[in-house]
């Protein structure tokens, strides 16, 4: 089942919890605010979505990593 995120809270699921279709789905919701951003890129997970719909929080496994 998906999380939805809150807006007052700046946790994220375990990474286990991340859906395999479609693959890495993790959580929705939430704001896009630079506390929440760097929450999220520590935990490992990065925003994409469309225009108009809801934030949707990924983690896709293999996953890339920049260093």
């Amino acid at each position: 089942m998906l999380t939805w995120l809150k807006r007052d809270t700046l946790t994220f699921p375990p990474l286990t919890k991340a859906m395999r279709e479609p693959n890495g789905l993790l959580a929705a919701g939430g704001d896009l605010s630079a506390d929440r951003l760097i929450q999220a890129y520590r935990h490992g997970c990065f925003p994409w979505f469309s225009e108009g719909q809801p934030i949707l929080w990924w983690s896709p496994d293999p996953r890339t990593v920049l260093f």
